[in-house]
């Protein structure tokens, strides 16, 4: 259960919620810069499937998926799609175990989501706060992403068990400036605190 979410000015500041403070914006975008030029370098050349684990699959803090490369060049603007969020202190080994089963299925299915140009996992430094980057071919495939599974349930219990609070951002960006920093153009961001019950939620929308 969540309530109504609540319409956020772009510079308004929620007491008590500093996840979702302003700010974040600013650092959001630039880590999702940062993974769009990540993309940028590794389609470079190349029409083969990418999937990278950086520096390893045992032990990695970014994990990419991009099945085909070659779709790039057949669009103009791609859709962003950002997600942040914050683990919980204490994770039950049940919802652990599920969270990683979920991600291992939804990477073996990547692939078969034609929309989806790129999917990438990012471990931020602390350890404790995850970015995900998705690239879509337009903003109408993301009703498409977020109803085939096992999407929803990511979004759903497991998230609420999971994390602690998430950022989620729509944007876009242009194909030709993949590489160029600052590229990404955000247009909202949506807020979930799960420590509340029922859960806590805004939007604000973003000018960039």
């Amino acid at each position: 259960m969540t309530t109504q979410p609540m319409v956020l000015e772009p510079a308004e500041v929620v007491p008590r919620r500093m996840f979702a403070h302003p700010d974040h914006v600013s650092s959001d975008r630039s880590t999702l810069c940062l993974l769009v030029r990540d993309i940028a370098r590794r389609i470079a050349g190349t029409n083969e499937p990418v999937e990278a684990w950086d520096p390893s699959a045992e032990d990695w803090f970014r994990h990419v998926i991009i099945p085909r490369p070659e779709a790039f060049a057949d669009h103009e603007r791609l859709t962003v799609v950002g997600f942040f969020g914050r683990r919980r202190d204490l994770v039950s080994l049940e919802v652990a175990r599920a969270i990683q089963d979920m991600s291992d299925l939804l990477d073996r299915r990547i692939p078969t989501f034609t929309s989806v140009l790129s999917y990438t996992t990012h471990l931020l430094v602390d350890e404790l706060n995850y970015a995900n980057l998705v690239l879509l071919d337009s903003p109408e495939a993301i009703s498409t992403w977020r109803h085939t599974e096992p999407h929803p349930a990511a979004a759903g219990s497991l998230s609420k068990d999971y994390y602690a609070f998430v950022r989620i951002y729509h944007g876009s960006v242009a194909t030709r400036d993949l590489a160029r920093e600052g590229a990404v153009v955000l247009e909202r961001v949506k807020y979930w605190d799960y420590r509340d019950d029922p859960t806590w939620t805004a939007m604000r929308e973003l000018t960039s």
